[in-house]
């Protein structure tokens, strides 16, 4: 599919198998709760997009983010050494996205931040089905890393729900996938595919509700068995009609039914468990790390955890195999946005 619009403007809703070459929300007819087409100032400045990328591995755990809101612009790169039990993190805001560059091109567009002498851009990789970040914080950080999601091929998740009543959301993700590539620091060099590095993306955008809240689970790491894992799970965001809920095995996507998480509310670094309706996802997360994100400014408001951590339990395929986790590095989110 070229567009997530039909030809009469109205959304696609559903899950796509098609790639969504691009989400051209310009072209949606949006409706507002009182049935009157929504003016130009609600039309852009309601649109909201991010993208996130990750990398773990027993040497080093990864992640980077760019978000547009409209009203601002915020990116954060962090750096989590296992071994030492260390976190490096970075956070950039600028008010009405300057220094942000984004396209609505899900499966190949470009994002690009610059804040502070800071440099982050998100492209299509030298690869088929790649995706790269090249992240430069002079004299901090280094990070030039590829995403490969034909190692292994790996099935994307592509989806369009609705977000209250004259909302949408797309989202597009992956995890599992091979990365290759260095990443640099004042605490150590790592070749990240010779460490065994595997990875998470995942590309949203659509008018998300005002307020927004959800729990994410995530991993990307190796079965027992030795077969290349990947998760999402979530809930409070992309599950009216359909669900994100998934995960992967050697790059085959498994769907789940609604996920439970468990945890606990005023201690969020106390152990979570995740489990989903359908029996088939029995997972405990164990924190170790934690980047977080908070802004309180008027009409705006962000409360952001996402932790890092190791999973323990079993997925079960739709086949009745088990899939058994040990440990695996991931992450873990708890989100309130006022957008």
């Amino acid at each position: 599919m070229r567009s997530l619009c039909n030809e009469r403007g109205e959304v696609c809703f559903g899950l796509f198998e098609e790639a969504i070459e691009e989400v051209d929300y310009w072209r949606c007819r949006l409706i507002d709760e009182f049935d009157r087409s929504a003016g130009r100032w609600r039309r852009y400045f309601a649109f909201k997009q991010f993208e996130f990328l990750g990398g773990l591995s027993e040497e080093v755990v990864f992640g980077c983010a760019l978000v547009n809101i409209r009203y601002a612009a915020s990116a954060f790169v962090y750096a989590y050494w296992p071994a030492r039990r260390v976190i490096e993190e970075f956070s950039f805001v600028r008010p009405l996205a300057w220094g942000m560059k984004m396209d609505q091109r899900p499966e190949d567009g470009i994002a690009e931040f610059a804040a502070r002498g800071a440099r982050i851009r998100l492209e299509p990789g030298t690869r088929t089905h790649s995706r790269r970040l090249v992240a430069e914080l002079p004299a901090r950080l280094h990070i030039d890393a590829e995403w490969d999601e034909a190692d292994p091929p790996t099935t994307p998740l592509r989806l369009c729900t609705r977000a209250g009543a004259a909302g949408w959301v797309f989202a597009r993700k992956t995890a599992g996938q091979r990365v290759r590539g260095s990443l640099q620091t004042n605490l150590g060099y790592v070749d990240l595919e010779r460490a065994g590095t595997l990875g998470h993306r995942d590309w949203s955008a659509g008018y998300m509700r005002r307020e927004t809240h959800w729990l994410w689970g995530c991993l990307a790491g190796r079965a027992v068995g030795g077969q290349a894992l990947g998760l999402n799970i979530s809930c409070g965001v992309n599950e009216t009609s359909f669900t994100e809920n998934c995960f992967w095995v050697d790059g085959r996507r498994e769907s789940l039914g609604l996920v439970h998480f468990a945890f606990e509310r005023t201690n969020l670094m106390r152990p979570w468990e995740m489990s989903s309706t359908d029996g088939r996802c029995r997972l405990r997360f164990e924190p170790e790390a934690c980047h977080r994100e908070r802004m309180r400014l008027g009409f705006l408001g962000l409360n952001f955890y996402q932790i890092i951590g190791r999973y323990t339990g079993e997925l079960v395929e739709s086949s009745g195999r088990t899939q058994l986790v040990d440990r695996q590095l991931g992450y873990a989110e708890w989100q309130y946005a006022k957008w």
